[in-house]
């Protein structure tokens, strides 16, 4: 996962065995993809505070539609929050890497499964979402 690789007007932020469904990270990384990071968080903060919906494009069985939109969609908090810390990250390391912070934008968003651990205690054989993600920003 480690190589991919990077233009020299790129940086990127990894999240690692993350405690978030793979398919909603992946549905918010289609979301917010070519945005602006200041578009991308605001989005973000929207979605955590359940004022706009993340359209499902792909994982959309069983997501019910949401008002004014006309189409599937959802409020998937807990992964909105994951991956604004990642956009927040992918900005910084741009900034320390000397990119200018005004024109970034999220070039691309890459989600992978992560490990599956059994939970321990009383749930035996249940086992917990993970996965990876991969923040790529660049300026334009």
């Amino acid at each position: 996962m480690n190589s991919i690789e990077i233009e020299s007007h790129q940086a990127r932020a990894l999240g690692k065995n993350m405690p978030i469904s793979w398919k909603d990270s992946t549905e918010i990384g289609r979301f917010i993809k070519g945005d602006t990071v200041e578009k991308a968080e605001n989005k973000l903060e929207k979605v955590i505070e359940k004022e706009l919906h993340v359209p499902y494009t792909k994982f959309d069985s069983d997501a019910g539609h949401k008002s004014g939109a006309g189409d599937s969609g959802g409020f998937p908090v807990k992964a909105a929050e994951h991956m604004l810390e990642l956009v927040q990250e992918a900005a910084a390391n741009a900034e320390h890497q000397g990119l200018n912070t005004g024109a970034l934008h999220v070039d691309n968003v890459i989600t992978n499964k992560g490990n599956e651990y059994a939970t321990p205690g009383r749930f035996r054989g249940r086992k917990t979402k993970a996965a990876h993600v991969n923040v790529i920003v660049g300026e334009k």
